[in-house]
C-alpha cells in the first residue's frame, strides 16, 4: 500500500503537467506578412524582424494581456494590430491568430507649383535647396508631429522673399491643413 502511495505521489506532478499542458510559458507562432513586404516589424515595441517572418509570441505574465504588432516601412504609414485577452483565463493561443497581414498605405505626396517674378529664383525649404522657379515641389505627408515649412526664394540682385506654412491638427470647426497647389514669390530688386 505504501509503495502504491509513493508511486502515486511521484506520478502526480507528471500527470498535472500532462493534463494542464505544462507549467512554463505558452509559446505561440504567428506568420506576419505585409504588402509591400520588407516592413520592420515590432511586437510590443520590440523589433522582431522584417516582413514576411515567423514570430514567436510568448505568453505574458498576468491577466488581460495585449499583444501589439506594428509594421513600419519608409514612405508608408505605420500600421498597428493589437490582440487582447478579454477573459482572465485566455492565453496567447486564444487571442493571437496564426497569421497577421498588414496592407500598408503609401504616404501622400503633395505637389506645389513654385513660381517667381522674375523666374530663376532658388527656393529653399527650411534651409535646403529644393529647386529653381518655375518647378513643382514634392512634399511627403508625415505622421505624428506637425511641421513648419519656411520657403525662401533668393536671386542675385533681389531681396529674399519668405513664405511660411504651419501644419495643424484637424480643428473642431472642421478645418484641416492643406498644402496650396501653387506658391508665387514677387522678388524686389535691391537698391
Amino acid at each position: 500500500m505504501k509503495r502504491q502511495f509513493r508511486c502515486l505521489i511521484l506520478l502526480l506532478p507528471l500527470l498535472a503537467v500532462i493534463l494542464l499542458g505544462g507549467c512554463g510559458k505558452t509559446v505561440h507562432r504567428t506568420h506576419v506578412t505585409s504588402r509591400p513586404s520588407g516592413a520592420l516589424l515590432f511586437l510590443n515595441d520590440r523589433i522582431v524582424g522584417e516582413t514576411p517572418c515567423d514570430v514567436v509570441v510568448q505568453q505574458r505574465k498576468g491577466d488581460y494581456n495585449i499583444y501589439a504588432f506594428k509594421a513600419v516601412k519608409e514612405d508608408y504609414k505605420p500600421a498597428r494590430k493589437a490582440f487582447k485577452e478579454q477573459l482572465y483565463y485566455q492565453t496567447v493561443d486564444d487571442v493571437v491568430p496564426e497569421a497577421v497581414h498588414f496592407d500598408l498605405e503609401k504616404r501622400k505626396i503633395y505637389k506645389i507649383h513654385m513660381t517667381s517674378v522674375p523666374s530663376g529664383a532658388v527656393v529653399l525649404l527650411n534651409g535646403e535647396v529644393i529647386g529653381e522657379t518655375p518647378f513643382t515641389a514634392m512634399i511627403q505627408e508625415r505622421i505624428g508631429c506637425y511641421r513648419t515649412f519656411e520657403f525662401v526664394a533668393t536671386k542675385d540682385g533681389y531681396l529674399q522673399a519668405k513664405k511660411e506654412l504651419k501644419e495643424f491638427a484637424p480643428q473642431k470647426n472642421g478645418a484641416v491643413f492643406e498644402f496650396p497647389e501653387t506658391m508665387h514669390f514677387d522678388l524686389v530688386k535691391q537698391r
